[in-house]
């Protein structure tokens, strides 16, 4: 059981990971932030592969060891709580294949938006007795932490790129990131509101506390966004090489807030529950 609940971390690691690095790809690429086809196949390959890993260890889960992740005996009760959340992400793959074959911006939208769809449909929002809003706000919440993971790769102002497209990049983000970065926390805040009930007694379990975590630490990143969006950007006009080099270091801690939330997650889904 152990090496299947080490497999079982691993696979949502890796799933949300990559899951949201395909969404950032993809909304980065619809507003001009990132034009790689490359990058947008090699993402896609990436979700699909996570996404069938994922359904194998929920078959080995049902079948109580990693030796049945194979087994056909329980494969339909398997796809019964996990097929449709997998069809969500193998679309969005596969939209992201086809953007990366044409230049349409639309089909880049409707990547992320399949890709985040997966979300909304497995996860402890749907396990509510009356979700309501919940999964469609879980979706929104996954699209926009998709589009914020992706910055420390788009806004990384390299040597070879010159001052007036980080400059251009910066701004495209920050038109973005104002609008819907708030939303992002807000809506966290509310999903841990519907999940827990009430906030202090959610603290008093593991779940709980690893939720709050993940909260601290997103509204750590909207302070570095909220400085980029002000101070950094201030610098990149008036001292270049200064703004250069405060954008990469807040970027930088971006990444690493970005892996300590990634793993936050995983852990709360894994090896905890709403009631433990």
């Amino acid at each position: 059981m152990p090496l299947l609940d080490a497999a079982n971390l691993a696979t949502k690691i890796l799933l949300y990971g990559a899951s949201l690095a395909g969404i950032g790809a993809a909304l980065h690429g619809a507003i001009g932030l990132l034009v790689n086809r490359r990058i947008y196949a090699g993402l896609a390959a990436l979700v699909a592969a996570a996404a069938l890993m994922r359904l194998l260890i929920l078959n080995a889960q049902m079948g109580g060891s990693l030796d049945a992740a194979l087994s056909l005996d329980q494969l339909g009760w398997t796809w019964a709580g996990g097929g449709r959340p997998a069809l969500a992400l193998l679309a969005g793959a596969v939209l992201l294949v086809a953007a990366s074959l044409t230049k349409g911006r639309v089909l880049l939208m409707l990547a992320a938006v399949g890709i985040s769809a997966g979300f909304s449909l497995t996860g402890h929002t749907a396990g509510l007795e009356a979700p309501g809003l919940a999964p469609w706000v879980v979706a929104v919440h996954v699209l926009i932490a998709g589009f914020w993971l992706a910055a420390p790769v788009t806004l990384w102002p390299g040597a070879a790129m010159t001052h007036s497209d980080v400059l251009a990049r910066t701004a495209a983000f920050s038109r973005v990131a104002r609008f819907i970065v708030p939303v992002l926390f807000l809506s966290g805040l509310y999903l841990f509101w519907r999940i827990n009930g009430d906030f202090l007694s959610a603290l008093s379990t593991g779940y709980g506390r690893l939720l709050a975590a993940k909260l601290l630490a997103a509204l750590l990143i909207l302070g570095l966004g909220a400085l980029n969006m002000t101070r950094v950007s201030r610098q990149l006009i008036s001292e270049p090489a200064k703004g250069r080099a405060n954008l990469r270091t807040t970027l930088r801690l971006d990444a690493v807030l970005f892996a300590l939330i990634l793993g936050m997650i995983a852990a709360a889904t894994t090896i905890s529950g709403p009631m433990q």
